[in-house]
């Protein structure tokens, strides 16, 4: 794997910052979040209609939502942030957690870090794929009523997670070679002096 780059490697200059948090952006990313909810809605219904055909009649376990809802999100929300945390330590930077109670978010950032695009995507999208991966195996073994509430998880996880699918839509217009610098609630991205298009054929920096 190449090495972690923390300063910002010579002839680089900054092309975007996204403040995520940004009122407008932040109203049309709520907005927004209903789309990848909705998908999930339908794709664990898929989901529970295949692994529960074999299924015995089992007793029911009725959680009362004003219960069932908060657990969700205590579980939910912090390991989705561990998870963007343990990618981010996968290549090779330490991790900061924190809250924004003002703003409403939790957050896993790596101070002074630098990632190639490719490296930022994969932090970005982790929480997403495991939680989803994750939960479709527990419904698999999990009884009836558990495999619900595991369900209703991975709808909050997908709505939640609309900021980094949105990161990720906007890094994935950028070269191979672009650099990212999470910083909490926004990101900056970086190129080459003069490198704008995505079709120039570079190698990113491999050290730091």
């Amino acid at each position: 794997m190449a090495l972690p780059i923390r300063a910002l490697p010579e002839g680089y200059i900054e092309i975007r910052q996204v403040i995520l948090t940004e009122p407008r952006l932040l109203l049309k990313l709520n907005l927004l979040s209903l789309i990848p909810l909705a998908a999930m809605i339908v794709w664990m219904a898929l989901w529970w209609g295949i692994v529960s055909r074999s299924r015995l009649p089992e007793p029911q376990v009725d959680i009362p939502w004003l219960i069932a809802l908060p657990i969700v999100f205590l579980i939910v929300l912090p390991l989705h942030e561990l998870l963007h945390g343990l990618t981010i330590r996968y290549f090779g930077h330490s991790v900061r957690y924190g809250v924004e109670l003002s703003k409403g978010v939790l957050y896993a950032t790596a101070d002074n870090a630098l990632f190639r695009r490719n490296e930022y995507i994969a932090v970005a999208l982790a929480p997403f794929v495991a939680i989803t991966v994750l939960i479709m195996l527990l419904m698999l073994v999990s009884p009836q009523w558990l495999a619900y509430y595991t369900a209703v998880a991975a709808v909050v996880n997908a709505g939640g997670a609309v900021g980094d699918l949105w990161a990720v839509g906007i890094v994935l217009g950028c070269p191979a070679f672009a650099l990212v610098r999470d910083e909490a609630d926004s990101f900056r991205i970086y190129t080459p002096l003069g490198a704008g298009s995505s079709t120039q054929k570079r190698e990113p920096p491999s050290t730091g």
